[in-house]
């Protein structure tokens, strides 16, 4: 349960690759855990090589590896711009009655504005006036706004496009974020002793961590299906299957550290904050999976769902 996912995540890579690729990434993100210079890095790791032979594996380890950092950037508005080649040069994400921008704001620059609905609408510039966000979830870096105008809305297939390789990214990034926290509850309940048996050789919990093992291992492979797919629905029914395995881990993990999960005692609490708030950016899992219940019952063909299961 403790391996290293992020190397069957990039299976485009060969594996000793993606095993390099893999603890140099680690290494850069613990060198860079606020972003800062983190562009730069991966141009002289040669980054861009690596997508141009495997976009999908390297979207996946990237965003798994910025997950198990708990690293701040905005890695992901690059996947974003990447899919809309023309458009703004900065990203709100839709986030219950809010966004949230993971740049400082420009108010000389437009703004694309993803909506959890799948659409995208360019608001002008000086539209909006944004605060640092005051969450669960305190990275650095990131910023919340009020949508401001209605904009411009881009056509259907272009939101769609652009949130799709948002879900996708997100995903990954759950996975690894996930992962981390299971690692650490592994880890947790084989140091710890009650009645003079470490707390991982009770069956309870050890059901209760395989369990969270099965819901991963769901996820990453839900993922690989949305990623041969391509289409907006088996991205968004990756994001689902990841924010469900975000629920399943992070139960499990609290459960397991019993009250020191709830204190600053142990780290748990950044994982479990920030898979929430990555649950919620562009759509929450139950909330995407409403929708996606929705779209069937009023006709949507729910092949790619079929597919997918």
């Amino acid at each position: 349960m403790t391996g290293t996912p992020s190397t069957d995540a990039a299976a485009g890579l060969d594996a000793a690759t993606a095993e390099l690729l893999t603890e140099s990434l680690r290494e850069l993100f613990a060198a860079h855990p606020d972003g800062s210079g983190l562009a730069g890095a991966l141009a002289e790791l040669g980054w861009s090589d690596v997508q141009d032979q495997d976009p999908a594996g390297a979207v996946t380890l990237l965003f798994t590896e910025h997950g198990r950092a708990l690293a701040a950037s905005s890695l992901l508005d690059d996947v974003v711009l990447a899919a809309l080649p023309d458009g703004p040069a900065q990203v709100l994400y839709s986030c219950g009655d809010c966004g949230t921008l993971l740049r400082p704001y420009d108010p000389a620059a437009e703004v694309l504005v993803l909506g959890e609905d799948g659409t995208a609408r360019v608001l002008p510039p000086g539209a909006l006036a944004p605060r640092p966000l005051d969450a669960f979830d305190t990275a650095p870096g990131r910023f919340t706004a009020v949508a401001g105008p209605e904009g411009t809305a881009l056509a259907s297939d272009t939101g769609e496009r652009a949130v799709a390789a948002a879900h996708r990214a997100l995903a990954a990034e759950l996975i690894g974020v996930c992962q981390s926290a299971l690692d650490l509850a592994v880890q947790h309940t084989s140091a710890r002793f009650q009645y003079g048996r470490p707390l991982a050789t009770f069956q309870a919990v050890r059901h209760r961590l395989s369990e969270s093992h099965v819901a991963l291992e769901a996820a990453r492979a839900t993922l690989g299906v949305a990623w041969d797919d391509g289409g907006a629905w088996a991205a968004r029914v990756a994001k689902i299957r990841a924010g469900q395995a975000q629920e399943q881990v992070t139960r499990a993990a609290l459960q397991v550290f019993g009250a020191m999960g709830l204190t600053l005692e142990s780290p748990l609490h950044r994982h479990v904050t920030r898979a929430a708030f990555l649950d919620l950016l562009l759509g929450g899992h139950r909330a995407l999976a409403e929708r996606t219940g929705a779209e069937i019952l009023a006709g949507a063909d729910p092949a790619p769902l079929v597919a997918i299961g």
